[in-house]
């Protein structure tokens, strides 16, 4: 397994690496243009494997959830960006419904129940007290540079957390993804349970707290889903601390933002 997980984080790196300018790339938006940025799941291009990632786009560029698009894409740039984007299919367009606001910096957590993999009543309020991080996979992902490499990430940072932080990771695939299949998920990344807890429950009140950290998913056939990535710090009190959009996090920017928030909780009188 240690062998697996350092083969994954070291292809990230090198597809990371590969420089490239003027290529094509198709995809469909997960979030719509934030602050010059777009969070897409692009088809394979150049030797990258299909994968979610967030680029840049001209500050001009309206996009939609769903909408499928086609674009060229600079790899000099960090993210890298995309000009020339055209969209090939729009989203569809749906009734407006209320939907809850996506949570920002300095929000508190909703406290939802869940069920961990030890098949155990769970709600992120028993976290509090230390800092914490969420992030969300689902356990027939088989993309290695996605669920896969979040959870081989996870497992790097296990081994290094500071204090009483905890890490959890909620499924997106809540129907299938059962406690002894969050189980069995846990124990091939070496996840101690009472450090890093799996989570799922019912359908929509999982699903509806995802969309709410801005988490967009769609289906693709039976087993597969393509999904946007997010993980957030959670501080000791339950307020959330910082965002880190995409799957190419690294543990040590992670692990610094769980000891800074470990620190914060240590100065309280």
């Amino acid at each position: 397994m240690r062998c697996h997980i350092a083969l994954i984080a070291l292809a990230a790196v090198l597809w990371s690496g590969a420089a490239s300018a003027g290529e094509r790339v198709t995809g469909i938006v997960l979030m719509a243009p934030s602050a010059g940025t777009v969070v897409i799941h692009h088809a394979p291009f150049g030797g990258m494997p299909a994968m979610t990632m967030t680029f840049r786009v001209p500050a001009q560029t309206r996009l939609q959830p769903g909408d499928r698009i086609a674009a060229e894409v600079d790899r000099t740039t960090d993210p890298w960006s995309l000009a020339d984007v055209r969209v090939v299919t729009a989203a569809k367009v749906t009734p407006a419904v209320a939907e809850p606001p996506i949570a920002r910096v300095g929000d508190w957590v909703a406290d939802v129940p869940f069920v961990d993999q030890r098949g155990h009543a769970m709600s992120l309020r028993a976290l509090r007290g230390a800092p914490f991080a969420v992030s969300f996979i689902y356990t027939r992902c088989t993309d290695p540079h996605m669920c896969p490499l979040v959870s081989a990430k996870f497992h790097a940072l296990q081994q290094r957390l500071p204090g009483r932080a905890s890490l959890v990771e909620v499924s997106l695939d809540p129907a299938f993804d059962q406690p002894r299949v969050l189980a069995r998920y846990g124990a091939a990344f070496g996840a101690d349970p009472h450090r890093w807890h799996l989570l799922t429950g019912d359908p929509r009140t999982v699903l509806d707290f995802a969309a709410h950290f801005g988490i967009l998913e769609e289906a693709q056939g039976p087993v597969k889903i393509v999904h946007s990535e997010r993980l957030a710090i959670v501080d000791a009190d339950g307020r959330i601390v910082r965002f880190f959009d995409d799957a190419r996090w690294s543990p040590g920017d992670v692990l610094a933002a769980l000891a800074t928030a470990q620190y914060m909780v240590q100065k309280q009188p």
